[in-house]
């Protein structure tokens, strides 16, 4: 459960350009995106006794309305599983997660040992042995709950056996809040767990419902004990007994895996290939990242061309190749990784030229190629979309500041219930203070619009 966190960031490693480039900045800037090892459990003591207690009484009340789906006629045949978490429609990026624990089956606290002998995974002094799967978000994880990018989803068939939802969904440290969950039984009486879910995004579906493999559950965020968006998935067999599905000679708890496609013990790759204005704003946690991410440029513009990676491993290379609108190569260069990493990302500014069309940004890494597309040409404002609203702090008190590129006309703060709560017009700069002391404590949307055009943008913001 835990997290690689945003207030442990590594930005700023520094490595030397390799390679040719052609009308270079040569700044090259990136780093890992650093694993906080808080040992954190994402579910105390006293959850695993109430959860338990709960899903049973669930299941008693189900069997007293002859309504539990695989009493009779259960089959010994183990369920396959699917990975439990899929892209949104609508989204490209190559992939949204990273893993950062495993199952630890080593009980000697202090002593790791996940299903590959290796020690990715976490005990706690209190005796706390890592149970699941922690699968995180990357990158720019609170943009993806924001966006609902990445979604749970159903990775067997089965029976909807416990649900809560409500909870507040932007955690960053121990708490004593509940998650946001789904568990669901499967034919075979093995039950899956779903934790950390997105307030109000779980499906409408309730204890006794059906749902089928790829369904949707919910969306990644960081609900309960946790330190940063991710799903928590934990698996026990028809007798209660906690199963790490991993096949591997370190894993005792089953001698044959259950997912239909085991993953690699290192998911080594590429998840997202963007172009940039600027640098991205990474934040500290629950902050929105600002992300500086354009497909739309002005002609012998800057262009910040990064990769994000994740399982980064040392003595690999990745190759970055610039196209222009003719195919002709413009701009290459290739970084030689020196470290390990759970993810990370490089990147290097270069000055396009003027030729106008749809460019091509591609990586090749570890076997893999990833092309993006971006549009070189004459823009006007609006077109360029260029308010990248930043507020801050965030979480906040009283006071909010709000800066944006091209001067604001003013702005409206929301709550919840998309209720204007203040109106601010005439503003008329790229710079602003917002008096939210009069609001009560919790989530408002903060929208600007851009001055002399149409162009809005919104952030979410919490006010303690």
């Amino acid at each position: 459960m835990k997290q690689i966190t945003r207030s442990c960031l590594a930005l700023l490693m520094v490595i030397p350009c390799l390679g040719t480039f052609a009308q270079s900045t040569d700044v090259w800037t990136g780093g890992s995106y650093v694993y906080n090892p808080t040992n954190l459990p994402c579910l105390t003591a006293e959850d695993y006794a109430y959860y338990h207690q709960v899903v049973a009484e669930n299941i008693a009340e189900l069997e007293s309305r002859s309504h539990r789906s695989y009493v009779k006629g259960r089959t010994s045949l183990q369920v396959t599983l699917e990975w439990p978490i899929a892209q949104a429609a609508g989204y490209d990026y190559t992939s949204t997660w990273a893993i950062s624990n495993y199952m630890d089956h080593d009980d000697t606290t202090g002593s790791l040992e996940d299903w590959n002998c290796g020690i990715r995974t976490y005990d706690t002094a209190s005796g706390y042995n890592h149970q699941g799967i922690d699968i995180y978000l990357w990158p720019f994880n609170w943009q993806q709950v924001d966006r609902d990018q990445t979604e749970v989803i159903a990775a067997a068939d089965g029976q909807i056996v416990f649900k809560s939802d409500g909870g507040f969904d932007m955690n960053c440290e121990f708490n004593s809040d509940q998650w946001n969950a789904i568990y669901v039984e499967h034919s075979d009486g093995s039950m899956a767990w779903y934790g950390h879910m997105k307030n109000g995004s779980l499906t409408s579906k309730n204890v006794g419902d059906m749902v089928v493999t790829g369904e949707k559950l919910g969306v990644v965020a960081s609900s309960g004990n946790s330190t940063g968006p991710h799903l928590h998935f934990e698996l026990y067999d028809d007798t209660s007994a906690l199963i790490d599905p991993y096949l591997g000679d370190c894993n005792p708890t089953t001698s044959s895996t259950w997912w239909a496609d085991q993953k690699s013990y290192l998911n080594t790759g590429i998840n997202a290939v963007l172009t940039h204005t600027e640098w991205p704003d990474f934040g500290s946690c629950p902050d929105l990242e600002t992300t500086h991410e354009s497909k739309d440029f002005q002609p012998e513009a800057l262009v910040y061309f990064i990769g994000y990676f994740k399982d980064q491993i040392s003595g690999t290379s990745a190759l970055y190749e610039v196209f222009k609108p003719n195919g002709a190569l413009y701009s290459t260069w290739t970084v030689d990784f020196t470290d390990d990493f759970y993810s990370s990302w490089w990147g290097n500014s270069v000055a396009i030229n003027s030729d106008e069309g749809s460019w091509k940004f591609r990586i090749s890494y570890n076997g893999e190629i990833v092309d993006h597309t971006f549009n070189v040409a004459e823009l006007s404002v609006g077109e360029e979309e260029v308010l990248q609203l930043s507020a801050y702090p965030n979480p906040t008190f009283d006071t909010i500041n709000l800066t944006t590129v091209v001067p604001m006309d003013g702005y409206v703060v929301r709550d919840v219930l998309g209720k204007t709560v203040i109106y601010k017009s005439g503003v008329n700069d790229v710079k602003t203070k917002v008096d939210l002391s009069n609001l009560s404590s919790g989530m408002y949307f903060i929208t600007t619009t851009a001055l002399d055009t149409e162009g809005q943008i919104t952030v979410r913001i919490l006010k303690k």
